[in-house]
């Protein structure tokens, strides 16, 4: 079994403190990025898929793909 280009919010969350660590600190880091060290102090602390903004993934060289994807169902024909 071979591993998709897939990463989920724990990598995300990993990727990011990484990239803050090779920054030097969070003030660089958002120095860098173009965005306040505040807004990224608050992503580090919040949860959930949209943890982190654009922004602050690109920095750390993410980007958010959202997939969709198509199911099929079933018609149920009314009872009479």
């Amino acid at each position: 079994m071979t591993r998709s280009n897939q990463i989920d919010e724990i990598d995300v969350l990993r990727i990011v403190k990484g990239a803050i660590y090779r920054a030097g600190s969070q003030v660089a880091f958002a120095e860098r990025g173009g965005f306040s060290k505040q807004k990224l102090n608050n992503q580090l602390h919040a949860r959930g898929a949209d943890q982190f903004s654009d922004d602050v993934l690109r920095a750390a060289n993410i980007k958010r793909v959202q997939v969709v994807t198509v199911h099929y169902e079933f018609i149920e024909e009314p009872r009479s």
